[in-house]
């Protein structure tokens, strides 16, 4: 997705240029390598017939293996902060090209508030999920000192933080989402009425499919 997007962007393209059968193909290759990539240990690559190169943190895969899944994933890590770091310069240098025309300011403006949010959002995984990936990789180095159970529990809270924090970024940078979310809220709390309530509430929390109905007629 970040390379896409750093092509969509660096190439001037509206929309991408990919074809159904090429975004299905991307799709299937990329579940393809991920369900690939964790029979490996099954494989073979486990330490069942060598049991002083298990790990510690995950007993049943060998330490060489921690190592090679660690830095593979924090080599890919750097490689969508490098495309997302260009992207957001890129859109900086742009937009403020651009400030000088006052037609184009609400359009600059949202283009440099959603490249913010793409960078909160992914500021945010690479720092909850890069601890876990190098308590990962000292254990499969066979760091003693490093007492990786201590602050196995910690980084993992960390890692599944992040499945917490997305969505709040979103609701808050994004100003449909935000009324969305209150919508859905508004709709849950006049549930407790009875009767002609529930319609009133009902027919209030369906204000955007109202405005469509109406837009179309």
């Amino acid at each position: 997705i970040a390379l896409e997007r750093h092509q969509t962007i660096f190439t001037m393209q509206l929309h991408s240029k990919m074809t159904n059968r090429r975004v299905v193909l991307l799709i299937a290759l990329i579940w393809g390598l991920a369900i690939f990539m964790g029979l490996v240990p099954t494989m073979g690559w486990h330490c069942l017939c060598d049991l002083d190169n298990c790990s510690t943190m995950a007993p049943m895969y060998k330490r060489s293996y921690l190592v090679f899944w660690a830095v593979l994933n924090l080599f890919t890590f750097s490689l969508m902060v490098a495309a997302y770091t260009r992207i957001f310069v890129y859109v900086r240098h742009k937009s403020q090209r651009m400030s000088q025309h006052t037609s184009q300011i609400r359009h600059r403006e949202t283009v440099f508030n959603l490249m913010k949010t793409v960078s909160m959002i992914l500021g945010c995984f690479v720092i909850c999920w890069t601890p876990g990936l190098v308590l990962l990789m000292l254990d499969g180095l066979g760091c003693k000192l490093c007492q990786v159970l201590r602050y196995e529990k910690y980084c993992l809270v960390l890692a599944e933080c992040n499945s917490l924090v997305n969505p709040i970024i979103y609701s808050f940078r994004d100003t449909d989402m935000l009324q969305t979310f209150k919508r859905i809220l508004c709709c849950l709390c006049r549930r407790g009425g009875a009767g002609h309530k529930d319609t009133l509430s009902g027919m209030r929390c369906n204000t955007l499919e109202q405005e469509v109905l109406s837009e179309s007629n």
